[in-house]
């Protein structure tokens, strides 16, 4: 396609007119100033699914090394053989005797298993079955004892050099140097059967597993019975050597218990003659028996003594009349009775006659003389009271001096009796120990052929028939399980440290920047034509999507005044922003007037886009003011769009793009043009897009979902703001429709080819059943994808 350099928009020199102020110039930012709010980045199982869909060939990649790495290391293995008994380890042993057994029983189970556990383990009870087996000469546990194979003639004359050079040595040294193979051959030998020796105590029960590996499966099996039949004996014996052991012991101590049994018997007999004690019984004692009944009668006179001090006392301290003592006499009752009656008669008389009339003169002797008798009689009540007082306060000292005299003589006899007590206890204890010895002494001997042992074998090992490991069922398994936890765990990481944007709601979520359009991926087949796809294949998907972001741009401008320049650009190099600048101009072309300037000064493409060469006139070469503008606007094959080329690459392409030219280019250009669309370098390092953005009615940023970073975008939202430029959104390039949109994708095809196919054959309608059907436009073949699948 070759532009016609002859046809031009302009008559006058533009450059040479006056250059107007830009409607937008005065216009504020349509961005604004405020911090960009932190965005929450919250997931859910999409996200997850999505994040696997991306990176499902490296969970592939580990998931198949994993799993042929496993296969191989499985079947190169060396078969092993497991071989496993049971024993059954009672914590209390069954015995036939009340005596406990010489070695202390442990009473907790756990700690007794654990110690059985350790006992198996024991290297004494390995060497014991190494050496009943002779393990020593097997070759699964002593390399050296395999058969020797011809070594060569170099091997052979160095064992015949080394038998000769110790042949020479004293017998020292080489005896040294064969002890020291010996217990090396030992150590080794110990090691590989500690190494495959299993012993797995049962939860909550007494029953031990005891389990032992080996490529042999007769040697397996001829450990582990070997091991529980040698663990049985070697119990045993220590029982019968600790028996013996204590009967020795046992022995020595009872002939010392007998001897001090003897001299402590001999010193309370002479202790009890001297002191005169027969008995510290107080049934056989006089001085203990009188004290206990001194002291039983002084206490019951001192509580006798004090029942009568307190009747003394009351009747010392109240009226005589009132005492219990009085009121309680018979005779005082008698005389108040005569006393009462005679009162009763002077008081009848006294109301009649005087006080001289002779039988009033008598009832009033009578009552005089039985009031003195009571008087009488309550002083000698009040003096019987203070004689019984007394009496029981001499009762009571007589009784105590009696019971001080017994005490004495009983604490004398105390203190004999303390040390005939002391010597006493001594005697006890040791004809005790003599009677405990004895007995223990003649049960030992009993018990000895008597004992039962609390180690039972429950089963032992039977020949194994398979191996033991390697499970290549498991280990696959396995293989597939770690692989595929690997693949995801590496999948996800591979994500974190990936920091390019991965969804199309997160630029305008979390950068706040508007997404404008969506531009799906292109077949491998339309390549070639892409830069022109809009005008080649309007149905197609990719041409929508151009129009959808054409729309867009339109309705993005603010009141009456139309977005008349506008600077494509992206973050980072092959985005595609001059494909799509392309297009969207030719989008524009269809109802505008349009000019593409091509404002790349580093990378230009646009000249190649239109088959020109890329030293011809053009947008360089008018910054520096070597021509004018009708030289270098150039128009197109294609109705209403006109072409600028870049011209030669400039030294300073920054400096050239911020000078005045460059801004009375665009006014210039404006007023003939209804849209001029600026195809920019990227924005990663370099000032050119600022500039441009700055001078420009909006910019339009060309991003790639898994290419563009959100650093960049960060920086590149910052830096517009910075020079007030407006950032009209944003349009996702190369997005695969078919893995985020599947409908969409399916529908868009369908539509094409109803489009391209649907004359040809039955119409627009029949085309497009074809296509959602999955048939090709000869109705033969089945349609694929582009990932190869049959769509249908």
């Amino acid at each position: 396609m070759q532009p016609n350099d002859s046809q031009t928009p302009f008559t006058p020199d533009a450059a040479a007119v006056p250059a107007p102020a830009s409607p937008r110039a005065s216009l504020p930012s349509t961005e604004f100033r405020e911090a960009v709010p932190e965005w929450e980045d919250t997931v859910d199982l999409r996200d997850y699914m999505e994040i696997l869909l991306r990176r499902k060939w490296t969970v592939i990649s580990v998931l198949m090394v994993v799993f042929a790495t496993t296969l191989v290391v499985s079947f190169t293995m060396t078969p092993v053989f497991k071989a496993q008994a049971r024993l059954e380890v009672s914590p209390k042993e069954t015995t036939v005797t009340k005596f406990e057994d010489v070695v202390a029983s442990q009473l907790q189970t756990r700690e007794f298993m654990q110690t059985q556990v350790k006992l198996l383990q024991s290297e004494s009870l390995a060497q014991r079955v190494i050496d009943k087996l002779q393990l020593q000469q097997h070759p699964d546990f002593n390399p050296k004892a395999a058969p020797i194979q011809d070594e060569g003639v170099v091997s052979t004359l160095r064992a015949r050099l080394r038998d000769a050079v110790r042949s020479l040595l004293p017998g020292g040294p080489q005896e040294r140097d064969e002890e020291r193979e010996s217990l090396e051959i030992e150590k080794a030998v110990l090691a590989v059967f500690a190494e495959n020796l299993s012993i797995t105590p049962q939860r909550d029960s007494t029953v031990i597993d005891v389990a032992f590996s080996s490529p042999d499966p007769r040697a397996a099996r001829d450990v582990v019975n070997g091991l529980v039949s040698e663990f049985v004996s070697w119990q045993m014996d220590k029982k019968l050597a600790a028996s013996k052991t204590a009967k020795q012991q046992l022995e020595k101590q009872l002939e010392v218990a007998r001897i001090q049994l003897e001299k402590a018997e001999e010193n309370l007999q002479e202790f009890a003659r001297k002191a005169g004690i027969v008995s510290l019984d107080s049934r056989l004692n006089l001085v203990y028996r009188q004290l206990e009944e001194t002291n039983a009668a002084l206490a019951a006179a001192e509580s006798e003594r004090l029942a009568q001090e307190a009747v003394y006392r009351q009747a010392a301290s109240a009226p005589a009349d009132s005492l219990p003592a009085v009121i309680d006499n018979k005779v005082v009752q008698e005389l108040r009775k005569q006393y009462v009656d005679y009162q009763a008669q002077y008081e009848e008389l006294k109301a009649t006659f005087k006080d001289d009339y002779p039988r009033v003169k008598v009832l009033s002797a009578k009552m005089e003389e039985v009031r003195q008798k009571i008087a009488a009689e309550q002083e000698r009540i009040v003096r019987s009271l203070e004689n019984a007082y007394l009496a029981a306060l001499k009762k009571e000292e007589s009784l105590r001096q009696a019971a001080e005299e017994k005490k004495a003589q009983a604490m004398a006899l105390n203190e004999k009796a303390a040390q005939y007590k002391i010597l006493q206890r001594e005697v006890e204890t040791n004809k005790q120990i003599f009677q405990s010895l004895l007995e223990r002494s003649k049960e030992i001997d009993a018990k000895a052929g008597s004992e039962i042992s609390n180690i039972q074998v429950v089963d032992y090992a039977s020949l194994p028939l398979s191996p033991y490991k390697p499970n290549v069922r498991l280990n696959l398994l396995l293989a597939l399980v770690m692989g595929l936890m690997g693949g995801v765990g590496l999948a996800f990481f591979l994500e974190y440290l990936d920091n390019t944007v991965k969804r199309i709601d997160e630029i305008a979520d979390r950068f706040r920047i508007p997404v404008l359009g969506v531009v799906p991926n292109v077949q491998p087949a339309d390549g070639a034509r892409l830069d022109f796809l809009v005008r080649d294949d309007p149905r197609s998907g990719f041409s929508e999507s151009i129009r959808t972001a054409k729309v867009s741009l339109q309705l993005s401008a603010a009141g009456d005044l139309p977005l008349k320049s506008l600077v494509i650009t992206s973050t980072a190099a092959e985005e595609g922003k001059t494909t799509v600048a392309c297009n969207l101009a030719q989008a524009f072309a269809s109802d505008e007037k349009v000019l593409l300037l091509d404002a790349d000064l580093r990378r230009p493409r646009l000249h190649k886009v239109f088959g020109m060469n890329g030293d011809a006139k053009g947008l360089s070469q008018y910054l520096s003011g070597l021509c004018d503008v009708k030289d270098i606007v150039k128009k197109t094959p294609l109705p209403n769009l006109y072409f600028i080329p870049a011209g030669p690459i400039p030294p300073n392409p920054a400096e050239i793009l911020a000078s005045s030219r460059m801004r009375k280019l665009l006014e210039a250009v404006g007023r003939h043009f209804d849209r001029i669309v600026i195809d920019s370098p990227p924005f990663g390092g370099f000032a050119d897009v600022l500039v441009l953005s700055n001078q420009a009615d909006g910019v339009v940023l060309l991003s790639t979902l898994g290419n563009t970073h959100r650093e960049a975008l960060r920086i590149f939202r910052k830096s517009l703001l910075n020079v007030r430029a407006n950032l009209l959104g944003t349009i996702v390039n190369r997005l695969d429709l078919a893995y985020h949109y599947g409908y969409y994708s399916r529908y868009y095809r369908y539509y094409h080819y109803a489009y391209h196919y649907g004359h040809g054959r039955n119409g627009d309608e029949a085309a497009l059943e074809d296509a959602r059907q999955g048939r090709s436009p000869d109705g033969e073949a089945p349609f694929k994808d582009e990932r190869g699948r049959t769509e249908g």
